[in-house]
């Protein structure tokens, strides 16, 4: 097992996160109703640094009358398009758009001083929610409601004692999560919101405008709070939120030690050392930030099965449909797990790399075993130096 070295060059700040020459934004939902209304204003922020703009989606000829677009972005991704702009607006600005599903992205591509929600299911916003405090970033998160031409915007700072975006939750919302389990078949889909373009503009300069506060100590800041605007009525309401003591999240926030080593670099093995624990010890367990790991899928129409042993998250195409009768495999709960417990490891699993479980470069993994546990970010695969092409020889003349 080789000895696995942090990273130094690598600084944080007390609170996890890097130190950047300005302000790090993240958008999440970059390209929708709000969020395409919102990064032109972040791009025009006094001290921005750089954007990272998340978004899985590509832009429709609907969203014409919705979103702040332009006929020519049809069809492109939303996140592009929307980096692309914040360019023009500031050439001198770093922007990183990625095209993918929040709860897909490794969460050191995610760090940064405010995580702005602009998305439109429970689902997304809970996953923000947990990104938000994993890493200590604030989170202002925001939405519409077009019938009544509602505009809120809640604003998070965490803390022990601090409400998240679940504290205000009941049962009823979590019986509506849109989320998709090991054994749906397909993705669950959020209907339109079908706001008008002004709605989610008047919601992105609210976010805008409590983020200006938040981050420059104004005494009017609504950390912990939401407003909402009721425009149809011209009525405005602010309501104080609350920590829930019988919230379902854990409101804890990660110290993540960075690591150089790759995911391609380290192997199961290497992982359980980072915790020190004896190789007897029954209680050691290798986590993957709540990622589920998927050992079987199992097709529902012909019964086709396929050992896999990989995250479900990052589980290829190919991967994931019956070559015999072409059907999205199945994984059952027994099937599925979010921990690696030490002494279950089948022979030879501890010799596989963390890349074969589908581990990108900024995953974060965790090494417990009860009473403590450690987290640890996944390093960058070094460059590799470009191969040097061989001269072909010139063929020999004949005499």
């Amino acid at each position: 097992m080789k000895t696995v070295r942090t990273n130094p060059s690598h600084r944080r700040q007390h609170n996890g996160t890097r130190k950047y020459a300005g302000r790090h934004f993240v958008v999440a939902g970059a390209g929708g109703n709000i969020g395409s209304h919102l990064v032109p204003l972040l791009a025009r922020w006094p001290d921005v640094a750089r954007l990272t703009l998340v978004d899985f989606d590509r832009y429709e000829a609907k969203n014409l009358r919705s979103q702040d677009i332009e006929p020519a972005d049809i069809g492109k991704p939303k996140a592009e398009v929307q980096a692309r702009r914040a360019r023009r607006i500031n050439p001198q600005l770093e922007v990183v758009p990625i095209v993918d599903r929040l709860e897909n992205v490794p969460y050191g591509r995610l760090r940064g001083d405010v995580l702005f929600g602009c998305l439109d299911s429970r689902a997304g916003r809970r996953s923000a929610n947990e990104i938000a405090w994993r890493l200590n970033m604030k989170f202002i998160d925001a939405g519409v409601e077009a019938s009544a031409l509602l505009a809120r915007v809640n604003c998070h700072a965490p803390g022990a004692s601090q409400p998240c975006y679940e504290c205000a939750w009941d049962e009823r919302d979590y019986a509506a999560l849109t989320v998709r389990h090991a054994c749906d078949a397909a993705d669950p889909k959020t209907p339109p919101t079908n706001a008008p373009a002004c709605l989610g503009a008047l919601a992105a300069a609210l976010q805008a405008l409590e983020a200006d506060k938040l981050l420059n100590g104004s005494a009017h800041v609504i950390a912990g709070q939401q407003v909402l605007i009721e425009v149809a009525t011209n009525h405005h309401y602010v309501t104080c939120l609350r920590r829930n003591p019988d919230c379902r999240f854990d409101h804890t926030t990660w110290a993540i030690t960075p690591l150089r080593e790759s995911p391609r670099d380290l192997t199961i093995g290497d992982a359980f050392g980072l915790g020190h624990f004896p190789k007897d010890n029954p209680g050691a367990a290798l986590g993957f930030g709540g990622r589920a790991l998927v050992q079987r899928l199992d097709c529902p129409g012909c019964g086709f099965t396929r050992r896999v042993f990989k995250l479900q998250e990052r589980l290829k195409v190919h991967e994931r449909f019956c070559p015999k009768c072409d059907r999205e495999l199945l994984a059952a709960g027994f099937h599925v797990s979010t921990r690696l417990i030490r002494p279950q490891l089948a022979p030879g699993a501890a010799a596989r790399s963390l890349a074969s479980l589908g581990l990108l470069a900024g995953d974060v993994i965790s090494v417990g075993d009860g009473a403590t546990e450690r987290f640890f970010e996944l390093g960058a695969e070094a460059a590799r130096a470009p191969r040097r092409r061989q001269p072909t020889p010139l063929p020999r003349r004949k005499s």
